[in-house]
């Protein structure tokens, strides 16, 4: 499946996977990954929600750690994203489009990762 065509519960599935966080998976329309507990018991971790494509205090450290600029435009109800590199714009590889900057920014993040495709299966 095209990075550009990504959406909810799999789109929020393969930023998850491009943060290598602990298990994701896709459930009941969200995406779960694995909570270490606060003991640091490993049987007691936890199922937590994770949704970036649509919460941004889950997506601002995302955004902020890998230094992606997102600009909404106005004219066509889109928004585009591009991963910066030190100071200078990587390229158009890393640029994604979407119908909300969260969308276009988590797109960028997965492409930024894993290239223009990934599975379509979570």
């Amino acid at each position: 499946m095209k990075v550009a065509e990504l959406e909810g519960e799999l789109l929020d599935y393969w930023v998850a996977r491009a943060a290598d966080l602990l298990n994701p998976r896709v459930d009941d329309g969200f995406c779960w990954v694995e909570e270490p507990a606060c003991d640091g018991d490993p049987a007691g971790t936890l199922d937590a929600a994770f949704s970036p494509s649509t919460d941004w205090a889950t997506a601002g450290p995302i955004i902020e750690r890998e230094r992606i600029a997102f600009v909404p435009h106005r004219d066509d109800q889109l928004a585009s994203a591009f991963k910066i590199d030190g100071d200078t714009v990587s390229g158009e590889r890393f640029r994604q489009m979407g119908p909300t900057p969260l969308v276009a920014v988590m797109r960028c993040f997965v492409s930024s990762k894993f290239g223009e495709e990934v599975s379509d299966t979570a």
